[in-house]
C-alpha cells in the first residue's frame, strides 16, 4: 500500500515538474523574442522615442497595479480551493464583470490625471496618452490572468498569455524592420498598435479556451466580495506599496529628467534582467496548489530554485555587456551597468517571490501585506533619495535595497509560519 501511494506521489511530482518546465520554457522562449523586438523598436524610435514608450508603459503599469483593488486576489483564493469546473468558469465570469467596472473607475481617474499632469504636456505626450486610455482595460487583463489561471492550475493557458503576445509583437517588429525603415509618420503609434494588438488577440483566444460563464453571477459576486474583505484587500494593500513603487520608478525618472531617454535605459536593463525573477516564480506557480497542502517547502525544491537562480545571475553578468554592444547602438551603452545592478535586484526579488507564493497558498495575506508595505515604502524612499541626483543609476541601486528588504521579510514570515 505504501509503495502504491509513493508511486502516485512520484507521478504527481513529475506532473508538477513538467508543468514547471512548460511554463518556464514558454516564459524563457519569449525572452529572445522580446529582446529582438526591443532591438527593432529602439532603433525605430531612438533613445528618446523609446523612452517615451517606456514612460507611457510605466503609467499604465501603475494603473495595472492600482485599479484591480485586490479583487483578482479574491478570485485567486476562490479558485485555489475550488474543485468544480463549472464553478471555476463562473468565478472567471464574475471576475471579468468586476474588471469592467474597475476599468470605468480607472478611465475616469486617469483622465483627470492626464489633464492635470504637467510632465505629460512638457514631454509632448498628453494627446497620445488620451488615445491610449480607452484601451486601458487590456492592461487589467494581465493581473486577471496571472492570478486566476495559476490558481486554477491552467498552466498551458498561463504559458500562452506569457509567450504568444511576444511572438505576435516579434512578427510585427519584423514587418516594421522590412516594410517601414523610412516611415515618416507617428512611429510611437506603430509600436503601441503592435504591442496592444498582440495582447488583445492572445487574451481573446484564452477566453475562448476557458469558456467564461456568467451563471449564478450574483452569488459569485457575493463570494468574491467576502473573499476580497477577508483576503484580497490585504494582499492588494501590500502589493500597492510594493509593486506600485516598482512601477513608479520609471515615472519618477521621467519627472527628474529633461527627456525620457533615462527611462528607456532603465526599462531595457530591467527587461534584460527580468528572467532571473522568472525562475523562482515559475517553480512556485506550478507548485501553488501543492503548497496549500504542505507544512513547508521541500528543501530539494528550494535548493534547485536557488542553484538555477545563481546560474542565471552569473550568465547575466557575463553576457549583458557583449549583448548590449552587439544588439543596440552606442546610444544605449548605459544599459550595461544598469543591467548588472538590476540583475542582482531581480535575483533577490525572485527568491522572495518564491516564499511569497507559499504564504499566499496558506492564506497568510496579512503577513504578505506587511512585507509588501515595508518593501514598497523602502523602494519609494530610496528612489526619492537617489533618483534626483543619480537618475536611472540611483533607481537601480534603490531596487537592490528594496529587494533585500523584500527577501528578508518574506523569509521571516515563512519561518514564522513554520513556528505557528
Amino acid at each position: 500500500m505504501g509503495g502504491h501511494w509513493h508511486q502516485i506521489s512520484s507521478l504527481w511530482e513529475n506532473l508538477r515538474l513538467r508543468q514547471a518546465a512548460t511554463l518556464y520554457i514558454a516564459s524563457f522562449a519569449g525572452i529572445p523574442l522580446a529582446i529582438f523586438t526591443s532591438i527593432v523598436f529602439t532603433r525605430f524610435l531612438g533613445p528618446q522615442g523609446y523612452g517615451d514608450f517606456a514612460f507611457l508603459d510605466s503609467l499604465f503599469d501603475v494603473a495595472r497595479i492600482l485599479f484591480p483593488m485586490g479583487f483578482f486576489y479574491a478570485g485567486n483564493r476562490a479558485l485555489v480551493t475550488n474543485k468544480d469546473p463549472q464553478t471555476a468558469r463562473e468565478l472567471y465570469g464574475a471576475s471579468l464583470v468586476i474588471l469592467l467596472v474597475l476599468f470605468v473607475v480607472m478611465a475616469v481617474i486617469m483622465g483627470v490625471y492626464g489633464l492635470a499632469d504637467g510632465n505629460l504636456e512638457e514631454k509632448g505626450l498628453r494627446s497620445f496618452f488620451f488615445l491610449l486610455l480607452p484601451f486601458g482595460w487590456i492592461f487589467l487583463l494581465t493581473p486577471y490572468f496571472d492570478q486566476l489561471l495559476h490558481a486554477d492550475n491552467r498552466i498551458h493557458e498561463l504559458a500562452a498569455t506569457r509567450f504568444f503576445p511576444k511572438v505576435i509583437t516579434f512578427a510585427m517588429a519584423l514587418a516594421v524592420w522590412f516594410l517601414l525603415p523610412d516611415y515618416g509618420g507617428n512611429r510611437l503609434a506603430i509600436v503601441w498598435v503592435s504591442y496592444l494588438g498582440a495582447f488583445l488577440l492572445v487574451y481573446a483566444m484564452v477566453f475562448a479556451k476557458i469558456r467564461v460563464s456568467f451563471r449564478n453571477l450574483r452569488w459569485r459576486l457575493r463570494q468574491m466580495r467576502q473573499l476580497h474583505q477577508s483576503y484580497g484587500i490585504h494582499l492588494y494593500v501590500g502589493s500597492l506599496f510594493s509593486m506600485g513603487s516598482v512601477a513608479l520608478t520609471g515615472v519618477l525618472i521621467s519627472y527628474f529628467s529633461d527627456d525620457n531617454s533615462g527611462v528607456g535605459y532603465f526599462m531595457l536593463a530591467v527587461a534584460i534582467s527580468r528572467p532571473l525573477a522568472l525562475i523562482p516564480g515559475v517553480v512556485a506557480s506550478t507548485w501553488f496548489k501543492d503548497f496549500a497542502g504542505r507544512e513547508r517547502i521541500p528543501g530539494r525544491l528550494t535548493a534547485m530554485t536557488l542553484v538555477l537562480s545563481v546560474a542565471g545571475l552569473l550568465a547575466l553578468v557575463l553576457l549583458a555587456g557583449p549583448f548590449v554592444r552587439l544588439a543596440y547602438s552606442d546610444a544605449f551603452l548605459p544599459v550595461i551597468g544598469l543591467a548588472h545592478l538590476a540583475g542582482l535586484a531581480m535575483f533577490f526579488y525572485g527568491m522572495a517571490g518564491f516564499f511569497n507564493r507559499f504564504l499566499e497558498a496558506h492564506g497568510r495575506g496579512k503577513a504578505v501585506r506587511n512585507t509588501f508595505i515595508l518593501t514598497g515604502v523602502s523602494l519609494l524612499a530610496a528612489n526619492l533619495a537617489l533618483i534626483p541626483a543619480h537618475g536611472p543609476l540611483g533607481a537601480a541601486v534603490a531596487m537592490i535595497i528594496a529587494s533585500l528588504i523584500y527577501l528578508g521579510g518574506m523569509w521571516a514570515s515563512y519561518r514564522a509560519s513554520q513556528a505557528g
